[in-house]
């Protein structure tokens, strides 16, 4: 009978300095692979991943810095399927990298002040409307040089790319599902169906019109009760690109539940995402969907046989993601 293979000596660390003790506690390999259902797992990390491979293209005491934990040797690590203090070491790691990079430049926001108006901007003749005003309006219009979208409460969210031949209505919803697996895969609960939240169920709250392109910002919570997420979304125009630029930002405080953004009529190459990849594709009678993982909240770990805690995966607080519509994409 085979033997199976073990699990990687990282995942029986309990902090990222214990790597080498914990490898040479264990046999030599074959270890097993990360399964692929960890892909987006510990989502944080795998934001931090991305501008990281960013960083390490641009910078040679980036790589120098991550040298000793190349994914070849430390494929748990990078995958995420490995305990909490393991995790936070290597955040910490990934964000020194970062900054390496940076060299102390400041760097391009992508988050909620990004687009807020300058003085020079308002001066140059910027709008900004807010409250009763911005609720009077039916439908607000984002466009960029190329992508543009429109946003009504009736319908909900509007992508249109005509170099594409994209025009999909009510193009964005999100699902949460309880989520009762591991860091290695989700896995739904057998009696109950996920649960759908529109885009269209956010209130319109700040929109900003300028020369130099249009901001909306929206806000709500996503699902009624005991379950649901506080959320707020910024999308961006700019004259000068041919994509949108779509911000959600999470005030999760729910382990054990997964939560997707699903685009529906938007072809998959056309969604760029500030995330190493975390999508699937999915099809079903009504033409199918591209989602994306925003957070699952799985909190235990397999070591060979054995489940190990792993709060900290739960991700719990604020969380961003960034997104790019349209323009094949950026």
């Amino acid at each position: 009978m085979p033997v199976q293979p073990k699990a990687h000596p990282d995942r029986a660390a309990a902090t990222l300095a214990q790597l080498d003790a914990a490898a040479a506690r264990r046999p030599a390999g074959p270890f097993a692979p990360p399964a692929a259902g960890a892909a987006d797992a510990r989502i944080d990390l795998k934001l931090l991943q991305w501008r990281v491979l960013a960083a390490m293209q641009r910078s040679a005491a980036a790589r120098a810095h991550l040298a000793p934990f190349g994914i070849e040797q430390h494929p748990d690590l990078w995958a995420g399927t490995v305990q909490d203090g393991v995790a936070r070491g290597f955040a910490v790691r990934l964000e020194e990298a970062i900054a390496l990079a940076d060299d102390g430049r400041p760097t391009e926001p992508t988050g909620a002040t990004a687009a807020a108006p300058t003085a020079a901007e308002i001066a140059a003749g910027a709008r900004v409307t807010t409250g009763k005003e911005l609720r009077k309006r039916k439908d607000v219009l984002i466009a960029s040089g190329g992508a543009r979208a429109r946003f009504t409460r009736k319908e909900g969210l509007l992508f249109v790319d005509r170099a594409d031949a994209v025009h999909a209505k009510n193009c964005l919803a999100f699902e949460a599902r309880a989520d009762v697996g591991t860091l290695d895969g989700f896995a739904g609960r057998a009696d109950e169906r996920a649960r759908l939240f529109s885009a269209q169920f956010l209130q319109p709250q700040r929109l900003v019109e300028s020369p130099t392109g249009t901001e909306l910002e929206l806000a709500g919570r996503l699902g009624r009760g005991p379950i649901g997420w506080p959320c707020r979304l910024w999308l961006r125009g700019d004259p000068d690109h041919d994509a949108l630029q779509l911000v959600l930002r999470l005030d999760h405080r729910l382990p054990g539940w997964r939560l997707r953004a699903r685009f529906l009529g938007v072809p998959g190459d056309a969604i760029a995402h500030e995330c190493t990849p975390v999508r699937e594709v999915v099809q079903n009678d009504a033409g199918g969907f591209v989602a994306f993982t925003l957070v699952r909240a799985a909190t235990e770990l397999l070591v060979d046989d054995a489940r190990v805690p792993t709060p900290a995966a739960a991700c719990l607080g604020p969380i961003e993601h960034v997104f790019w519509l349209g323009g094949r994409s950026r």
